[in-house]
């Protein structure tokens, strides 16, 4: 499905920044078949002005969640971090859901079936998620990947 021009800018931000925030690089997070889906729910949470404004924040924060001022951005960061590792969107600080002024329900979910599959966490430590994704049968017997495979 082709995507207008200013949709793709988008998405390609929301990657830039998922980035900075999980230390995967683009191809990585795009291997995860998550980006549009997770870009979807980000908005669909937060609002598409929230999420630009989010993305200037980063911007202007050099890339570093820690230097965010702004408890919403951070917030906002956590959320985002948690989504990507997880594929759970977590329940918003109240007072972010209530500075945003959200009518969807502030509530923790998995937003979808794949998201649990195509968690960040199994590749940080080269594992698998149980009941979805064997390794293949005798991997068992050789030690586990060293470091990071990001």
């Amino acid at each position: 499905m082709d995507l207008p021009k200013s949709a793709q800018a988008e998405c390609a931000g929301f990657v830039a920044i998922s980035g900075q925030l999980t230390g995967f690089d683009e191809f990585a997070l795009r291997a995860t078949g998550m980006v549009r889906l997770y870009h979807d729910t980000t908005i669909s949470q937060v609002g598409r002005a929230a999420v630009a404004r989010f993305i200037d924040a980063m911007d202007a924060a050099g890339g570093d969640p820690d230097a965010l001022a702004d408890e919403t951005a951070r917030d906002i960061a956590r959320a985002v971090t948690h989504l990507w590792y997880l594929g759970v969107w977590p329940q918003l600080a109240r007072s972010t859901h209530r500075e945003l002024g959200r009518e969807t329900a502030n509530a923790a979910f998995v937003v979808s079936p794949e998201a649990y599959t195509e968690g960040l966490v199994w590749r940080t430590f080269g594992g698998h998620p149980p009941g979805a994704k064997a390794p293949g049968f005798g991997t068992w017997a050789d030690p586990p990947a060293e470091g990071c495979p990001a």
